[in-house]
Formats: structure tokens, sequence, C-alpha cells
């Protein structure tokens, strides 16, 4: 019994891939100065809960982020859609704060989004693929002007901060006011497809996350298909025969 406990505990570790655990994926981003760079922004108000349920009202700059990576650790570069010279993000966090030019050290989430930002990125995505040949999976990353990028972010906020079915700006935890017309138009766009349209994948999304700085969220590269390395199809194969011999074994004292 041992000896076959040892077996599948070698077959669990093969079919995991990994017998330990790794470095703890992470990068390190230098934001652009400015830090919408290539996009802009729109200027809004927005309101919600803090945790201690005060209620807060901030006028900030809704947008995508620009910036740059370095110091890959746990995770290949090409996790980066559009490589570590362009990387582009939204804020996943309303309760910290980021400048221009920041230099920021960030834990990779590969699970850290929610449910209901999946759904709205893939309504996002469905609305800027319309009419394209070929659709752009990371369309939500790549929008064609300030007021797209501006109503993907207030999005994402609402997707994490409020829970009201209804998608809407003008009640519940999160809200927001003072829109430029193109950005309320993004939106409700962008709003009307929730429901309709595919949510993204889950392996599709990752956050970047910081102790004290805001965390962001932006995409990752489709997995590989899921055929295991060249060691681990041996050490698989070496599990599974030993396996098959313990139990011919077993097999022979039982018929003695």
């Amino acid at each position: 019994m041992k000896h076959l406990q040892t077996t599948l505990a070698i077959l669990a570790c093969a079919t995991a891939s990994v017998c330990s655990a790794g470095p703890v994926p992470s990068v390190r981003i230098q934001f652009d100065n400015p830090i919408f760079n290539g996009s802009g922004s729109d200027n809004v108000y927005i309101t919600f809960n803090r945790p201690d349920n005060s209620t807060v009202t901030e006028h900030v700059a809704a947008g995508r982020f620009q910036g740059s990576g370095s110091l890959v650790v746990g995770v290949p570069e090409s996790i980066f859609v559009d490589g570590l010279n362009d990387l582009y993000m939204y804020c996943y966090d309303v309760y910290q704060d980021i400048s221009h030019g920041s230099l920021v050290n960030y834990t990779i989430n590969l699970e850290g989004e929610l449910d209901r930002t999946r759904d709205f990125l893939g309504a996002v995505n469905a609305v800027l693929n319309q009419g394209k040949t070929k659709a752009d999976p990371y369309a939500w990353l790549h929008p064609v002007n300030a007021f797209q990028g501006a109503a993907i972010q207030l999005g994402i906020w609402e997707s994490k901060y409020d829970t009201n079915d209804a998608w809407s700006l003008t009640e519940g935890a999160f809200m927001a006011s003072a829109l430029e017309g193109a950005t309320q138009a993004a939106w409700e766009s962008f709003r009307n497809a929730i429901g309709t349209s595919p949510s993204i994948d889950k392996p599709f999304v990752m956050v970047l996350e910081s102790d004290d700085k805001q965390d962001m969220i932006t995409a990752d590269p489709p997995p590989p298909n899921d055929v295991p390395e060249p060691g681990t199809l041996a050490l698989l194969g070496a599990a599974l025969a030993g396996l098959a011999y313990q139990r011919r074994k077993s097999r022979a004292r039982s018929e003695a």
C-alpha cells in the first residue's frame, strides 16, 4: 500500500505539471507621463462607498492607462498581449491612487477579476468588433478614442463596485456624472450589449495588485493547448507504468 500511495503521489504531481510552488508572478511597471498617453481621458465625477461605508465623491480622469514593463517573474513575457513596451491597462481600484510616471511593483493575479467584469468586457468586445472581418479578442484594450476608453473604465468600476443589474451610473453603490456626450453614448452602447454578448473567458484577463498603489486590470493571451511538456509526459508515463506494476503485483499475491 505504501508503494501504491507513493506512485499515486507521483501521478498527481505529474498531471499538475509542477510538484512545488514556484515564484509569485510579478512585474514592474513604469507608467507613461502622461499616464493616458496614446488614448486620452474624460474628466468626470465618481461617487462610491469606501470600505468604512462612508460615501465620497471625487473628480477623476477616466481612461486607459499606458506604461512599460520589466522584471517579469513567474510568467513568460508573452503573457502581455501588446508586449512589455506597450502595456495597456485600466484601473481596478478606486481606493488608492496612481500618478503620471509612477514606478510600481505589481503581483500578477491570474484570477483576480470578478465575473461581472468579464461580462462587461465581453459586451465591450462585441460592440467594438461590430463590422470587423476579423474580431480583436482584446478590443477592450484598444479603444479608438478617449471617449471609448473613458466609458470602458467607468464600466469596469461599475462592474466591481456595484451589484445593480440595471448597470446604471446614476444610482447604486457606484455612480458617475459630468460625462462628455460621446463618453455617455459609448457607455450606453456597452451597457446595452451586456446579457446578449458572451463574457470574456476567465484565462484571458488578469489583475495587477499592489499594496499601496491602484490595482490594474489587463489582458493575457490565450493559454496554450493543454499538452504536457516532454518531461512531464515521461514522468506521467513512469507513474502509469508503476501503477500498472503495483496492480499486477497485487493480483499475483491474491492468486497465490
